[in-house]
This record gives structure tokens, sequence and C-alpha cells, in this order.
């Protein structure tokens, strides 16, 4: 099993010489206990568990608040105190952003604290580079759930991939920083765009022609921002734009 795998190959490690690095040791030992500790794993995962309840209610009142808070510190020049509340504000509404994405009802209905939550983010991104850079951070995550909600023409520009659109959007030095593993997600999703009707034209009655625009035209913007900005081309994101789309 996975289990015995990496408690072999973890007790095979540390009875070697080469191994010296006291952090590595400790990284070593730390996954060994882990798999067995199935009941502390258990207990982690149940504090970032969530449901939607009436308990809920506290969370989006804390969501508010701290967009209220956010948006009150867009207009100030802000010193070390003002940076920490901004930086506790986002963290918040990541975290709530996050818990809400998962949750299974999305399959169901685009959730609209989410749609909210993308909004204000796309707004949050408009407003300078050090936001922008602040909302790169979580690029990969947001690309991770870039699908939810593109089924619904009417979110645009309330959509987690919209968000990371923002972050990059018309800012050289950020388009630059994206990595081939970013692009690489964007590329996929799109090519599984083509290997699926659009049940929202279907439902509308137009013919079935093999794929999805609606969602794949979303994923092509993205790569046009990632390929163009403020009207200049990003040569390196072009050439390796154009190996993924090849391959």
């Amino acid at each position: 099993t996975l289990k015995e795998l990496i408690s072999q190959t973890m007790v095979r490690w540390s009875q070697e010489d080469q191994i010296q690095d006291p952090e590595l040791v400790r990284i070593m030992y730390s996954l060994l206990r882990r798999q067995y500790d199935s009941i502390g794993e258990l207990l982690q995962a149940l504090r970032k568990a969530y449901t939607i309840s009436a308990a809920s209610v506290k969370d989006t009142i804390n969501l508010l608040a701290a967009l209220g808070q956010i948006r009150s510190l867009l207009s100030v020049r802000m010193g070390k105190e003002e940076e920490l509340l901004m930086i506790n504000g986002l963290g918040l509404v990541i975290n709530i952003f996050h818990c809400f994405v998962n949750f299974p009802l999305q399959q169901i209905a685009f959730p609209k604290m989410v749609a909210s939550c993308c909004r204000f983010l796309c707004y949050f991104c408009r407003i300078s580079r050090q936001n922008q850079k602040a909302m790169f951070e979580h690029l990969s995550y947001l690309l991770e759930n870039s699908s939810v909600g593109l089924a619904f023409p009417s979110m645009r520009g309330s959509t987690p991939l919209d968000v990371a659109a923002a972050s990059v959007m018309d800012n050289n030095e950020l388009a630059l920083a994206l990595e081939e593993p970013d692009l690489d997600k964007v590329v996929t999703y799109l090519a599984g765009c083509g290997l699926q009707s659009c049940p929202v034209l279907l439902a509308k009655g137009y013919p079935d022609i093999g794929w999805n625009p609606i969602e794949g035209e979303r994923y092509l913007s993205f790569l046009r921002f990632a390929v163009f900005a403020n009207s200049e081309s990003v040569e390196e994101n072009a050439s390796v734009v154009v190996k993924l789309l090849i391959r």
C-alpha cells in the first residue's frame, strides 16, 4: 500500500549517511509519524470542514465586515497597521471564498456569495498594481477552481477565472511571473471544453457543435491577458502558450 511504501522509504532514507540536513530529517520523520496518526489527520481535516446551515450566519457577517474594512482602506495611505488589517481582511475573504467554492452545492447552483466575492476581488485588482500582486499569490488556487460558474453566461466578471485574469491584466511584471504549470492548467481546461457539448446552447435549441464555446472563450481570454500586456506582446508567455496549444 501507499502507507507501507512511504514508511519503508522514510526508514530506508533515515539509515543512509548522505542525509545530513536537520530540516530534511525533521520533515521525513514528520511524514513517517503521519502514516500512523490517522485520528490526528482526521481532526485536522475537520477543522477545515464546512457545512452551510444556520451556523453560517456568523461567517457571512465576518465576510461582509472584512469586505467593508478592505474597501475603507483602499482610499487611504496605508502604514504598517493598515497593511496588517488589509492582509488579515484578504485572508478572511479567501478562506470563506474557499469554503463556498468547495461546497458540493456548487454543482447545483452557483453560490451568490462566491459571485459577490469574485466581483469585489476583480474590483480590488483594478485599484492598483500592489493589489494585483497580493491577489497573484493566490493564482494557483484560483485556476484550480476556474471552472466554477463558467456555465452561467450571466456570471461573467464574477467567477474565480475572472479574478485570476484580473490579477495579471495589463501588468507586464506579473504576466512575466506566470509559470508554465499555470498556463498548462488553462490549456488543459480549454482542451476539455472541446470534448463536451454546451448545455446552455442545447437548451435554447441551438445545434450541437460538439464543444463548449461559452467556457472555451473564457479560457482563451485568460491566455490573451497572459500573452498581451498593455498592448505589448509578452514573448516568453507567447512561446509557451503556442507550445502547449500545439501539444
